[in-house]
Formats: structure tokens, sequence, C-alpha cells
């Protein structure tokens, strides 16, 4: 890679996702199908870079389970829907990010 950017393991993680993905993805759902170890690799890249990025992805059902089983059944309902809408707003993110970067693509064509 030259110019401006350095060569990272992110920026090599994500050159290797974009490399292969066929035109006509439309969606980042279809990207994350077509090519699950690229798209792995690149947020395990990510992950390393900052403590922010941290998570225990490996450890997380664990913990939801112990958080769910200390809840009274009345507030198990309202965790799950809070779950439910961070879940649905990582999704958006991902999908905002992914319509970003296809827009990106075709103003430099």
């Amino acid at each position: 890679m030259s110019g401006l950017h350095e060569e990272t393991e992110v920026t090599r993680c994500a050159d290797e996702l974009a490399a292969g993905l066929p035109a006509g993805d439309s969606s980042f759902e279809d990207v994350r199908a077509r090519a699950p170890r690229e798209y792995q690799a690149l947020l395990h890249a990510v992950r390393k870079t900052h403590e922010r990025f941290a998570f225990d992805r490996d450890g997380r059902p664990d913990a939801v389970n112990a958080v769910r089983e200390a809840l009274p059944v009345m507030e198990r309902d309202l965790f799950e829907a809070v779950l439910e809408d961070h879940a649905c707003e990582l999704a958006a993110v991902e999908e905002a990010l992914y319509q970003f970067a296809l827009a990106l693509s075709r103003g430099r064509k």
C-alpha cells in the first residue's frame, strides 16, 4: 500500500474483505454471509487497536445468561427487549457503514 495510508492489520484485512466481494451485494448481511472468515479477521483486527473496541464474544452468552437468571421474571422481558434493540442498532450501524463504503466506491470510479 502506498501514499498516505499506512499498511496495518486493519487495512490489510479490510482490503482482503473488499477484494473478495463481488459487485451487487445488496446488504452488509450479504457480505457477512459471503465472506465470514474475512469479516471476522477484520473485526478482530479492529478489536486489537484500542481498548474501547474490546469485546468478549466468546464469554458473552454466559454473561448474558447470568444476568438474565439474576433478574426477576417480570424484568427478563425488558432485558430481552434491550438486548434486541441493541442488536438492531448494531445491525443498522453496520449497514449504514456498508452503504457509506459503497457510496465512496461509486464516487471513486
